[in-house]
C-alpha cells in the first residue's frame, strides 16, 4: 500500500516570482492501485499578489485517479477549469471531499 500525505498544489501567479502565467492540465494523477490519500489541496488560485493574473493562469483536473482501490481521506480541490475531480479507477472510496468551483 503506497501512501501520499499533506501534499499541497496551488496554480497561480506569485509576485516574488514576477507574476508568470502558468499552466497545469492535471494537478495530482494517481495511476497506481492501492493507493492512500490523506489530506490533499488542490487549489487554483483565486486571488493573488499580482493584480489578478491568476485569473489567466489554467489548470485542468484537480485530480486524476486511474488506480483501483484507492482510499482518499480529506481531499480538497477548488476552482480547477475541467473536472475537480476525475475517478476512473474501481473500488474507490472518499471519507471526506471539499470542493469549490471556480
Amino acid at each position: 500500500m503506497e501512501k501520499a500525505s499533506d501534499v499541497f498544489t496551488r496554480i497561480g501567479s506569485f509576485k516574488y516570482r514576477d507574476c508568470p502565467v502558468v499552466r497545469a492540465d492535471t494537478m495530482v494523477e494517481i495511476n497506481s492501485d492501492n493507493v492512500v490519500l490523506d489530506h490533499l489541496w488542490l487549489w487554483h488560485a483565486d486571488h493573488d499578489d499580482c493584480g489578478g493574473a491568476s485569473d489567466s493562469c489554467y489548470s485542468g483536473h484537480g485530480i486524476l485517479v486511474e488506480g483501483n482501490d484507492v482510499m482518499g481521506y480529506g481531499l480538497k480541490v477548488e476552482h480547477t477549469m475541467n473536472n475537480l475531480l476525475q475517478w476512473n479507477g474501481e473500488r474507490g472510496t472518499v471519507y471526506f471531499f471539499q470542493s469549490e468551483l471556480p
